[in-house]
């Protein structure tokens, strides 16, 4: 599958080092568990220094619910993936107002004059902002995860993004219809 065909779906925090990554895992893992294929997803903050580490309380988070994160680096917000992303997810209101501005300037600049909105905060589509735990003790990065967690299915459901997957593919040795339907010898 080329890259182009991946549908990009971007969560966003301040410093892309505590919940936005939190995000981003979990929908990957909430997305293969559904078995959603052909997406992206990532994180970027409205703050972010390009290269900085995840926060060692969130990744700490993720292992102990059997999450392992690999390689990760923190992402500024570019102005590529603001043309390129199908959904942009933000922690909470005040992220989602400044993408909105940042977007629409950047494809105004592009010479786009419809733009659809396509940047939701999680409280619009779970019902609920995500505070943000840095600098607070490990529990509160345990209650963000959980906050996450529970919040993907409405995620997965208000972005419809089974309207979006690529269509699932067969098992090699899986049945499947072959050939010309049989006749029904008693009619």
């Amino acid at each position: 599958m080329s890259a182009t065909k991946f549908k990009k779906i971007v969560f966003v925090c301040t410093g892309n080092t505590c919940r936005s990554p939190m995000a981003e895992y979990l929908l990957k893992k909430a997305l293969k568990k559904k078995k959603l294929r052909g997406f992206k997803v990532v994180s970027v903050g409205t703050k972010a220094r390009k290269g900085d580490v995840m926060n060692e309380k969130s990744e700490r988070t993720l292992a102990e619910n059997g999450i392992a994160i690999g390689k990760f680096s923190s992402s500024p917000i570019a102005e590529k993936i603001l043309k390129e992303a199908l959904f942009f997810v933000c922690m909470t209101e005040a992220h989602k107002d400044l993408l909105m501005e940042l977007r629409w300037q950047v494809l105004r600049n592009a010479g786009e004059e419809n733009i659809e909105n396509n940047v939701y905060s999680f409280g619009e589509l779970v019902g609920y902002d995500v505070p943000d735990p840095f600098g607070r003790d490990i529990e509160a990065y345990r209650c963000v995860y959980d906050m996450l967690d529970r919040g993907m299915s409405a995620i997965i459901e208000g972005l419809d993004l089974k309207n979006y997957a690529l269509p699932t593919r067969k098992k090699i040795g899986e049945p499947g219809k072959r050939g010309r339907p049989k006749k029904n010898v008693n009619t």
